[in-house]
């Protein structure tokens, strides 16, 4: 891929946004672009563990599989995020599985790169150790509403951090992109499709929340609250 593309996608990108043009210059040339298809791998569970990737388009499924080849599905990452970190925790083996949502173009860091770049970076480090510290509160989290929350609480309360992280604000009212099916909601609350489908159903009757295929809208933020 050509190096304007490189540079174009530096500066679109949050995770690199305060780097010097030194900093820039040296995640430019030693990094790789890549784009795959649906359900391609980036990698799998077990497969060594050597390099950083940044999310640049697409939506990527984080799974873990047991034994027998079940699927838990741990998150959807969206464009701008970090994932593979494991390498930096001195982990060598992947404990779980990227998989392409849909075609994506992401960006491959090799391990020894990123940590010279956290060096060179105060600050970049600083946000790294952010960003880690962030995921493993979710993971606790997540693991915590598990034992404390029913299903119509836990599914509530993923519409509302997912309004909270990802959406759009449009004439006073919060857009998430529809891209998840009710199917996957399910898997990410560990509930099921059907008690996915009547909760939706519920804050839209109530005038809630809105939705179709495209979008979610979240009509009255105050009121989305489990109990």
């Amino acid at each position: 891929m050509k190096k304007k593309s490189k540079v174009w996608y530096l500066e679109n990108f949050n995770f690199f946004a305060e780097l010097s043009l030194e900093h820039r210059t040296f995640v430019c040339q030693n990094t790789v672009m890549r784009t795959i298809q649906k359900d391609e791998l980036v990698y799998f569970q077990e497969d060594l563990a050597h390099s950083v990737y940044f999310l640049k388009m697409g939506r990527i499924k984080i799974s873990k599989f047991s034994e027998d080849g079940q699927e838990f599905l741990v998150t959807i990452l969206q464009p701008g995020e970090v994932f593979g970190e494991a390498s930096i925790l001195g982990i060598n083996k992947r404990k779980e599985a990227a998989i392409a949502e849909e075609q994506v173009t992401f960006c491959v860091m090799k391990e020894e790169h990123f940590r010279k770049l956290l060096l060179m970076s105060p600050a970049l480090n600083l946000k790294f150790s952010q960003l880690l510290e962030d995921k493993l509160e979710k993971t606790q989290k997540r693991l915590q509403d598990l034992s404390l929350k029913n299903n119509q609480q836990r599914i509530i309360e993923f519409l509302r951090e997912t309004a909270l992280d990802s959406s759009k604000e449009h004439k006073g009212e919060l857009i998430i992109n529809n891209s998840l099916t009710h199917q996957r909601i399910a898997q990410l609350t560990s509930t099921n499709r059907q008690e996915v489908s009547s909760v939706l159903s519920l804050l839209k009757k109530n005038r809630i929340i809105d939705y179709n295929r495209k979008v979610i809208k979240i009509l009255k933020m105050d009121q989305l609250v489990s109990h």
